[in-house]
């Protein structure tokens, strides 16, 4: 095994133990000692790997966007419109539902540090803008094929449906044992659609 095979392997071993110590402490109580300790390293490990809590965490983002484009890309495919919008609420609720540990990590992670790090703040708006980029091409491609109403706009539409996904996403967080992720995005995009297609 070569050296980069076993830095790649230790680094993502630090990077699930720091997930399952997200989950177990949260962020303020996480320190990169515990990480590297709990993925069966040395003390400092984490510290001369990462350099920072700050940049473990990006790191751990980062990872976490490449796991959620992955999922998206393989419910979408090379669909286009709202059947692209369509697949694509299925991978999110899919990933939500699969990966859900992966998923309450992250996005603890995001909203305990999006005051504190300007780093995680900057990732979370390039996630936030990417999504919403996403979703208003594909309303813009139904609205260009005549199936969305004329008066609906993309871009504003995009928002609406970003502003639901992470506030549901927030009250899983806070309340997961009464919020089922799946069912409320499922129904909710059946009512953005019957409000925003042509009858």
């Amino acid at each position: 095994m070569t050296q980069a095979e076993r830095t790649s392997i230790s680094d993502g071993r630090m990077i699930d133990a720091a997930i399952e110590l997200v989950l177990e402490r949260g962020t303020h109580n996480t320190t990169l000692k515990d990480v590297g300790e709990k993925a069966g390293y040395s003390r400092g490990l984490a510290g001369i790997r990462f350099g920072s809590k700050e940049q473990l965490f990006n790191e751990m983002a980062l990872v976490y966007d490449r796991r959620w484009k992955a999922e998206i890309d393989a419910f979408v495919g090379n669909q286009r419109g709202l059947e692209a919008f369509s697949a694509a609420v299925d991978a999110v609720a899919h990933f939500l539902e699969e990966r859900n540990d992966h998923a309450k990590a992250m996005y603890l992670l995001y909203y305990e540090t999006i005051g504190s790090s300007p780093l995680i703040r900057k990732r979370l708006a390039a996630v936030h803008t990417a999504y919403n980029t996403d979703v208003s091409r594909w309303v813009g491609e139904a609205k260009l094929d005549g199936v969305v109403k004329s008066d609906i706009s993309p871009d504003r539409f995009a928002i609406q449906w970003s502003s639901f996904v992470f506030g549901l996403i927030y009250q899983w967080l806070v309340n997961p044992h009464k919020t089922d992720t799946g069912q409320a995005l499922r129904d909710f995009r059946e009512i953005f659609l019957s409000y925003m297609t042509k009858s």
